[in-house]
């Protein structure tokens, strides 16, 4: 379940974060680790279903390729 929040962040920050294709997950990541204390996971440490989902979020993988990620994902 999800609940819309409005928070005041600064400008710049704001901007940065309208070029992301998905903002609600980008703040959803920051905010669980900074609540968490969560370390950051290198790349080596991340499993093979975490470098995916990053690669979606990060270059908004939401057409064919996001279909192959999908199917590389399933077979994992």
């Amino acid at each position: 379940m999800r609940i819309n929040r409005t928070f005041s962040i600064p400008y710049d920050l704001a901007q940065d974060l309208k070029k992301k294709p998905n903002q609600s997950e980008t703040v959803t990541k920051a905010l669980r680790k900074h609540l968490n204390n969560e370390e950051v996971v290198t790349i080596v440490e991340a499993s093979d279903v975490e470098l995916i989902n990053e690669l979606r979020l990060r270059f908004g993988l939401m057409d064919a390729k996001s279909e192959l990620l999908n199917t590389i994902k399933a077979m994992i």
